[in-house]
């Protein structure tokens, strides 16, 4: 007689419901591939493809796209945010240069007519102004 072996047959792991979401998870937050999610939790490739279009099928379209989307939306959020820094830095330049300006032109004011222009604190109302009703 032939000697032959006869493999018995493992049972397949089955993953736990946590640990199935961890795999969709993974896949999409963080760019995992089927192949490598199916070697660190031991189970067939096949098993983390069904999974994920499981996940697919039984979820809103958008929480699948919310995982692909948000790499690539934090990059142009990022994007959009540093140039909206740039901008309002040109923007307070600008008006730090405009209020230095009129600081400058009253000083200038004040010296030329010799007068002051500028309130002191706690001053009150001239007496040659009166108000009207």
């Amino acid at each position: 007689m032939e000697n032959t072996r006869i493999k018995k047959r493992r049972k397949p792991k089955t993953l736990t419901q946590e640990e199935r979401m961890e795999v969709v998870k993974r896949h999409y937050l963080e760019g995992r591939s089927q192949a490598s999610l199916s070697r660190e939790y031991g189970v067939a490739e096949s098993v983390v493809s069904r999974i994920i279009s499981n996940f697919a099928a039984e979820n809103d379209k958008s929480a699948l796209l919310m995982g692909k989307h948000t790499t690539n939306s934090l990059s142009e959020e990022n994007k959009a945010l540093r140039k909206e820094v740039l901008e309002l830095k040109k923007r307070l330049y600008d008006e730090t240069m405009r209020a230095d300006f009129y600081d400058t032109m009253i000083d200038v004011a004040e010296e030329m007519f010799n007068i002051e222009i500028r309130k002191k604190a706690g001053t009150g109302q001239s007496k040659g102004c009166t108000k009207t009703k």
